[in-house]
């Protein structure tokens, strides 16, 4: 068996169709991120993504050492798997695509970013699924990733008489669903001692856009020749 990866945009239909039958909500994706599709054997299974770490969970905190000043800086150099999704995988495919993708989207994301990386985390909501199991986080486990514990199930919600928003806007308090924390590190990767946002530097954000167009069109023609293989007419199914 063959696994692979493909990059690809968050708006490809082969990513799309496995995307939306997550069970998080397809509400988008913010600030820095990569996403992929999952392939074996030069058919798709599924779909992963990794994103910008989420700013404040204090168990995840403690396991990576992040420090409170350097906090917007260390971040950097943590990646979030906000969605991974597999349909009619064999054994042990999911765990093995898993350590796959880690060793990836490692690679890809510091020479986007420029900054190495140091760890991953995810955030899973345990609950029965449809074929009688129950999601636990298993899949990470299997990987190796740390059981860290369970988030309070409240997230601040911020706002501004003048809509301006931002961390330092007044805040609210509402509730969600609460989730399994798990992560893994790097061994002897440190977290980021410094990172030059892009956001604000429109020569730094044009460096940025050409290394991801660079990094995309790697993968293009294969993309290219699987999408020729499914027809305009069919649809994407899984494996």
């Amino acid at each position: 068996m063959s696994i692979e990866l493909l990059l690809c945009q968050r708006t490809h239909p082969a990513y799309l169709q496995y995307r939306n039958r997550h069970y998080i909500p397809n509400n988008g994706c913010h600030g820095q991120q990569l996403h992929y599709l999952v392939m074996l054997d030069g058919r798709q299974l599924g779909v992963i993504s990794g994103a910008s770490a989420v700013y404040g969970v204090k168990a995840r905190d403690q396991f990576f050492g992040i420090d409170h000043a350097q906090r917007k800086v260390q971040l950097n150099s943590i990646i979030n798997n906000v969605v991974y999704r597999v349909e009619g995988a064999p054994r042990n495919v999911p765990s093995q695509a898993l350590a796959l993708w880690r060793k990836r989207i490692a690679a890809d994301w510091e020479y986007l970013y420029q900054v190495k990386v140091a760890g991953f985390e995810t955030f899973v909501i345990e609950a029965d699924i449809e074929d009688g199991r129950t999601r636990t986080g298993a899949l990470y486990r299997a990987d190796n990733w740390a059981m860290l514990g369970i988030t309070a199930g409240s997230t601040k919600s911020h706002a501004a008489l003048d809509n301006a928003g931002g961390m330092n806007a007044a805040h609210t308090r509402k509730s969600v669903c609460k989730k399994l924390i798990l992560a893994r590190k790097i061994k002897g990767v440190p977290l980021a001692s410094e990172y030059q946002a892009t956001w604000r530097d429109p020569k730094a954000g044009k460096a940025l856009q050409a290394r991801r167009k660079e990094l995309l069109e790697r993968d293009v023609q294969k993309l290219q020749t699987y999408l020729q293989g499914i027809g305009p007419n069919r649809s994407i199914k899984p494996v």
